[in-house]
Protein backbone atom coordinates (compact mmCIF):
# COMPACT_ATOMS: atom_id res chain seq x y z
CA UNK A 1 0.00 0.00 0.00
CA UNK A 2 3.00 2.34 0.57
CA UNK A 3 4.09 1.82 -3.03
CA UNK A 4 0.57 2.56 -4.23
CA UNK A 5 0.49 5.76 -2.23
CA UNK A 6 3.69 6.97 -3.92
CA UNK A 7 2.42 6.32 -7.46
CA UNK A 8 1.18 9.21 -9.68
CA UNK A 9 -2.42 7.99 -9.43
CA UNK A 10 -2.72 6.31 -6.03
CA UNK A 11 -6.51 6.24 -5.95
CA UNK A 12 -6.70 4.41 -9.30
CA UNK A 13 -4.10 1.83 -8.33
CA UNK A 14 -5.54 1.40 -4.87
CA UNK A 15 -9.00 0.81 -6.34
CA UNK A 16 -7.64 -1.81 -8.75
CA UNK A 17 -5.74 -3.56 -5.97
CA UNK A 18 -8.79 -3.70 -3.73
CA UNK A 19 -10.99 -4.99 -6.55
CA UNK A 20 -8.55 -7.85 -7.20
CA UNK A 21 -8.46 -8.73 -3.51
CA UNK A 22 -12.26 -8.73 -3.33
CA UNK A 23 -12.70 -10.86 -6.47
CA UNK A 24 -12.34 -14.30 -4.81
CA UNK A 25 -14.86 -13.40 -2.11
CA UNK A 26 -17.26 -12.18 -4.80
CA UNK A 27 -16.85 -15.39 -6.79
CA UNK A 28 -17.42 -17.51 -3.69
CA UNK A 29 -20.57 -15.55 -2.88
CA UNK A 30 -21.91 -15.83 -6.42
CA UNK A 31 -21.20 -19.58 -6.54
CA UNK A 32 -22.95 -20.06 -3.19
CA UNK A 33 -26.00 -18.19 -4.49
CA UNK A 34 -25.99 -20.24 -7.67
CA UNK A 35 -25.83 -23.57 -5.84
CA UNK A 36 -28.54 -22.41 -3.46
CA UNK A 37 -30.75 -21.64 -6.47
CA UNK A 38 -30.09 -25.10 -7.95
CA UNK A 39 -30.88 -26.70 -4.59
CA UNK A 40 -34.12 -24.71 -4.39
CA UNK A 41 -35.14 -25.89 -7.87
CA UNK A 42 -34.52 -29.47 -6.75
CA UNK A 43 -36.73 -29.02 -3.71
CA UNK A 44 -39.44 -27.56 -5.95
CA UNK A 45 -39.35 -30.68 -8.13
CA UNK A 46 -37.79 -28.92 -11.13
CA UNK A 47 -35.21 -31.67 -11.48
CA UNK A 48 -34.37 -31.33 -15.17
CA UNK A 49 -33.81 -27.60 -14.88
CA UNK A 50 -31.63 -28.12 -11.80
CA UNK A 51 -29.57 -30.71 -13.67
CA UNK A 52 -29.06 -28.42 -16.65
CA UNK A 53 -27.85 -25.61 -14.42
CA UNK A 54 -25.54 -27.85 -12.42
CA UNK A 55 -23.98 -29.28 -15.58
CA UNK A 56 -23.64 -25.83 -17.16
CA UNK A 57 -21.91 -24.12 -14.26
CA UNK A 58 -19.78 -26.79 -12.57
CA UNK A 59 -16.72 -25.66 -14.59
CA UNK A 60 -16.61 -22.41 -12.60
CA UNK A 61 -13.54 -22.28 -10.30
CA UNK A 62 -14.64 -22.82 -6.73
CA UNK A 63 -17.91 -24.52 -7.70
CA UNK A 64 -16.93 -27.56 -5.66
CA UNK A 65 -18.68 -30.92 -5.81
CA UNK A 66 -21.41 -31.15 -8.46
CA UNK A 67 -24.97 -31.48 -7.20
CA UNK A 68 -25.98 -34.00 -9.85
CA UNK A 69 -26.00 -37.01 -7.51
CA UNK A 70 -28.30 -35.27 -5.04
CA UNK A 71 -30.58 -34.03 -7.80
CA UNK A 72 -30.93 -37.47 -9.39
CA UNK A 73 -31.58 -39.04 -5.99
CA UNK A 74 -34.23 -36.45 -5.15
CA UNK A 75 -35.85 -37.13 -8.52
CA UNK A 76 -36.10 -40.83 -7.70
CA UNK A 77 -33.73 -41.66 -10.58
CA UNK A 78 -31.73 -44.08 -8.47
CA UNK A 79 -29.75 -46.05 -11.10
CA UNK A 80 -28.58 -42.77 -12.66
CA UNK A 81 -27.74 -41.37 -9.23
CA UNK A 82 -25.62 -44.42 -8.38
CA UNK A 83 -23.85 -44.29 -11.74
CA UNK A 84 -22.86 -40.69 -11.11
CA UNK A 85 -21.96 -41.21 -7.45
CA UNK A 86 -20.01 -44.48 -7.81
CA UNK A 87 -16.58 -43.01 -8.75
CA UNK A 88 -16.95 -40.51 -5.92
CA UNK A 89 -18.23 -43.01 -3.34
CA UNK A 90 -15.53 -45.63 -4.08
CA UNK A 91 -11.85 -45.33 -4.89
CA UNK A 92 -10.12 -46.81 -7.95
CA UNK A 93 -9.74 -50.15 -6.15
CA UNK A 94 -13.43 -50.29 -5.28
CA UNK A 95 -12.95 -49.45 -1.61
CA UNK A 96 -15.79 -47.45 -0.13
CA UNK A 97 -15.02 -43.91 0.99
CA UNK A 98 -16.78 -44.49 4.28
CA UNK A 99 -16.84 -40.87 5.42
CA UNK A 100 -18.04 -39.32 2.18
CA UNK A 101 -21.44 -37.79 1.55
CA UNK A 102 -21.41 -39.48 -1.86
CA UNK A 103 -21.32 -42.93 -0.22
CA UNK A 104 -24.22 -41.93 2.04
CA UNK A 105 -26.30 -40.92 -1.00
CA UNK A 106 -25.23 -44.05 -2.86
CA UNK A 107 -26.48 -46.24 0.00
CA UNK A 108 -29.76 -44.33 0.16
CA UNK A 109 -30.21 -44.81 -3.58
CA UNK A 110 -29.78 -48.56 -3.09
CA UNK A 111 -32.29 -48.66 -0.21
CA UNK A 112 -34.91 -46.66 -2.10
CA UNK A 113 -34.42 -48.86 -5.16
CA UNK A 114 -35.31 -52.06 -3.23
CA UNK A 115 -31.66 -53.11 -2.97
CA UNK A 116 -31.55 -52.91 0.80
CA UNK A 117 -29.17 -55.85 1.35
CA UNK A 118 -26.43 -54.11 -0.64
CA UNK A 119 -27.10 -50.85 1.16
CA UNK A 120 -26.94 -52.55 4.55
CA UNK A 121 -23.45 -53.92 3.86
CA UNK A 122 -22.19 -50.42 3.04
CA UNK A 123 -23.94 -48.75 5.97
CA UNK A 124 -22.75 -51.36 8.49
CA UNK A 125 -19.17 -50.63 7.45
CA UNK A 126 -19.71 -46.87 7.51
CA UNK A 127 -21.05 -46.64 11.06
CA UNK A 128 -17.96 -48.46 12.34
CA UNK A 129 -15.75 -45.47 11.48
CA UNK A 130 -15.99 -41.97 13.02
CA UNK A 131 -18.68 -39.83 11.39
CA UNK A 132 -19.48 -36.16 11.91
CA UNK A 133 -23.23 -36.86 12.25
CA UNK A 134 -25.57 -39.75 13.00
CA UNK A 135 -27.17 -39.61 9.55
CA UNK A 136 -25.73 -43.01 8.62
CA UNK A 137 -27.28 -44.55 11.73
CA UNK A 138 -30.65 -43.19 10.64
CA UNK A 139 -30.06 -44.52 7.12
CA UNK A 140 -29.18 -47.99 8.44
CA UNK A 141 -32.28 -48.01 10.67
CA UNK A 142 -34.45 -47.11 7.68
CA UNK A 143 -32.76 -49.82 5.63
CA UNK A 144 -33.52 -52.43 8.29
CA UNK A 145 -37.13 -51.29 8.66
CA UNK A 146 -37.62 -51.41 4.89
CA UNK A 147 -36.52 -55.06 4.97
CA UNK A 148 -38.74 -55.74 7.99
CA UNK A 149 -35.56 -56.98 9.63
CA UNK A 150 -34.19 -56.60 13.17
CA UNK A 151 -36.59 -53.87 14.35
CA UNK A 152 -35.01 -53.74 17.82
CA UNK A 153 -31.68 -52.76 16.31
CA UNK A 154 -33.38 -50.18 14.09
CA UNK A 155 -35.03 -48.70 17.18
CA UNK A 156 -31.70 -48.56 19.02
CA UNK A 157 -29.97 -46.89 16.07
CA UNK A 158 -32.67 -44.23 15.92
CA UNK A 159 -32.51 -43.67 19.66
CA UNK A 160 -28.74 -43.20 19.38
CA UNK A 161 -29.24 -40.65 16.61
CA UNK A 162 -32.02 -38.80 18.44
CA UNK A 163 -30.07 -38.71 21.71
CA UNK A 164 -26.81 -37.59 20.12
CA UNK A 165 -25.06 -34.43 21.24
CA UNK A 166 -26.31 -32.44 18.27
CA UNK A 167 -27.20 -28.83 19.06
CA UNK A 168 -30.93 -28.01 19.33
CA UNK A 169 -32.44 -27.26 15.93
CA UNK A 170 -31.58 -23.73 14.87
CA UNK A 171 -32.90 -23.80 11.33
CA UNK A 172 -36.01 -24.99 9.53
CA UNK A 173 -34.00 -27.77 7.83
CA UNK A 174 -32.73 -29.09 11.16
CA UNK A 175 -36.20 -29.04 12.67
CA UNK A 176 -37.62 -30.89 9.67
CA UNK A 177 -34.88 -33.50 9.98
CA UNK A 178 -35.60 -33.94 13.70
CA UNK A 179 -39.32 -34.48 13.08
CA UNK A 180 -38.64 -36.98 10.29
CA UNK A 181 -36.53 -38.91 12.79
CA UNK A 182 -39.44 -38.91 15.23
CA UNK A 183 -41.70 -40.30 12.49
CA UNK A 184 -39.14 -42.99 11.63
CA UNK A 185 -38.93 -43.81 15.32
CA UNK A 186 -42.69 -44.35 15.37
CA UNK A 187 -42.21 -46.85 12.53
CA UNK A 188 -39.48 -48.63 14.52
CA UNK A 189 -41.60 -48.76 17.68
CA UNK A 190 -44.54 -50.12 15.69
CA UNK A 191 -42.25 -52.77 14.19
CA UNK A 192 -41.22 -53.75 17.73
CA UNK A 193 -44.87 -54.18 18.74
CA UNK A 194 -44.83 -51.17 21.07
CA UNK A 195 -48.16 -49.79 19.94
CA UNK A 196 -48.92 -47.11 22.51
CA UNK A 197 -45.42 -45.63 22.21
CA UNK A 198 -45.65 -45.72 18.43
CA UNK A 199 -48.96 -43.89 18.45
CA UNK A 200 -47.55 -41.26 20.80
CA UNK A 201 -44.64 -40.66 18.43
CA UNK A 202 -47.00 -40.48 15.46
CA UNK A 203 -48.92 -37.73 17.21
CA UNK A 204 -45.66 -35.97 18.12
CA UNK A 205 -44.46 -36.06 14.51
CA UNK A 206 -47.73 -34.75 13.12
CA UNK A 207 -47.93 -31.97 15.69
CA UNK A 208 -44.29 -31.05 15.14
CA UNK A 209 -44.68 -30.82 11.38
CA UNK A 210 -47.22 -28.02 11.48
CA UNK A 211 -46.19 -25.36 9.01
CA UNK A 212 -43.77 -27.61 7.13
CA UNK A 213 -43.25 -27.23 3.40
CA UNK A 214 -45.05 -29.80 1.28
CA UNK A 215 -41.95 -31.88 0.51
CA UNK A 216 -41.07 -32.24 4.20
CA UNK A 217 -44.61 -32.85 5.35
CA UNK A 218 -44.90 -35.50 2.63
CA UNK A 219 -41.88 -37.27 4.08
CA UNK A 220 -43.37 -37.21 7.57
CA UNK A 221 -46.67 -38.60 6.25
CA UNK A 222 -44.82 -41.41 4.49
CA UNK A 223 -43.13 -42.58 7.71
CA UNK A 224 -46.37 -42.18 9.64
CA UNK A 225 -48.06 -44.34 7.01
CA UNK A 226 -45.40 -47.02 7.43
CA UNK A 227 -46.01 -47.01 11.19
CA UNK A 228 -49.77 -47.39 10.72
CA UNK A 229 -49.22 -50.13 8.13
CA UNK A 230 -47.08 -52.16 10.52
CA UNK A 231 -49.66 -51.66 13.27
CA UNK A 232 -52.29 -53.19 10.99
CA UNK A 233 -54.22 -49.93 10.58
CA UNK A 234 -54.71 -50.17 6.81
CA UNK A 235 -57.16 -47.29 6.50
CA UNK A 236 -54.98 -44.88 8.46
CA UNK A 237 -51.91 -46.05 6.55
CA UNK A 238 -53.61 -45.43 3.21
CA UNK A 239 -54.73 -41.98 4.31
CA UNK A 240 -51.18 -41.08 5.31
CA UNK A 241 -49.73 -42.45 2.06
CA UNK A 242 -52.32 -40.59 0.00
CA UNK A 243 -51.39 -37.41 1.87
CA UNK A 244 -47.72 -38.05 1.15
CA UNK A 245 -48.38 -38.42 -2.58
CA UNK A 246 -50.60 -35.36 -2.65
CA UNK A 247 -47.92 -33.26 -0.95
CA UNK A 248 -44.95 -34.72 -2.82
CA UNK A 249 -46.25 -36.29 -6.06
CA UNK A 250 -42.83 -36.93 -7.59
CA UNK A 251 -39.33 -37.76 -6.52
CA UNK A 252 -37.95 -39.84 -3.66
CA UNK A 253 -40.94 -39.54 -1.31
CA UNK A 254 -43.36 -40.57 -4.06
CA UNK A 255 -41.19 -43.55 -5.00
CA UNK A 256 -41.05 -44.86 -1.43
CA UNK A 257 -44.75 -44.18 -0.87
CA UNK A 258 -45.77 -46.10 -3.98
CA UNK A 259 -43.71 -49.06 -2.82
CA UNK A 260 -45.42 -48.91 0.57
CA UNK A 261 -48.86 -48.77 -1.06
CA UNK A 262 -47.98 -51.90 -3.04
CA UNK A 263 -47.13 -53.66 0.23
CA UNK A 264 -50.41 -52.49 1.72
CA UNK A 265 -52.41 -53.88 -1.21
CA UNK A 266 -50.56 -57.21 -1.02
CA UNK A 267 -51.31 -57.54 2.69
CA UNK A 268 -55.07 -57.30 2.17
Amino acid sequence: MTILAMSPTPKVWAGLFLSLVALPATVVSRVAQLKKRIFKLTLQGEFDRALRMDRSYRWIPGYGSPLEGSILFSAGRYPEAREFLRPRAFDAKGNARLQSRELYLYALALTNDAREAEAQTILEAAIRVPQSTKSLHVALATCLLSQEKDPERARQLLEEAMNSDREPAQTYEQRADDIRRVARYAWALASCGRRSEAEARINEALAGSTGFKNRDLGGVQYYVGEAWRVLGESRKAKEAFDQALSLSPQGAVATSTNRALAKLRTAR
